[in-house]
């Protein structure tokens, strides 16, 4: 399995996630789809397993798939929000530095998959 050790903004990021969602004034199925979101795509342990699974599958590129499913996941959470919600900058401001938060943990997962390769 992929281990990603030393990713200081998984679990800062995860929290800070967590604590705007638990305290945004969202409809409920909104904050459900937004929480299971943030439970797959900036959960370490998560990210990990599925690395693990498209890479034991050979996956042609896997960490493309997993950024490809993660915004695909995110755009379908906006079906759950009502519309005021859908045009609200805020919750968009939201929506996209989530896309930036995970990006930038596949990011270090990538490098230090590469890192482990390179030392074995």
């Amino acid at each position: 399995m992929t281990s990603i050790e030393d990713i200081e903004i998984s679990d800062s990021a995860k929290t800070h996630a967590v604590t705007y969602l638990q305290n945004v004034e969202i409809t409920e199925r909104y904050r459900t789809q937004l929480f299971q979101w943030v439970g797959t795509y900036l959960d370490e342990n998560t990210l990990e397993n599925i690395i693990a699974y498209k890479r034991s599958a050979d996956w042609d590129h896997p960490f493309e798939s997993i950024r490809s499913e993660a915004e695909k996941d995110l755009e379908l959470t906006t079906l759950y929000a009502s519309r005021g919600e859908q045009y609200n900058i805020d919750l968009m401001v939201f929506e996209g530095n989530l896309l930036v938060l995970f990006n930038e943990l596949l990011s270090k997962a990538m490098e230090h998959l590469e890192e482990k390769i390179v030392a074995h």
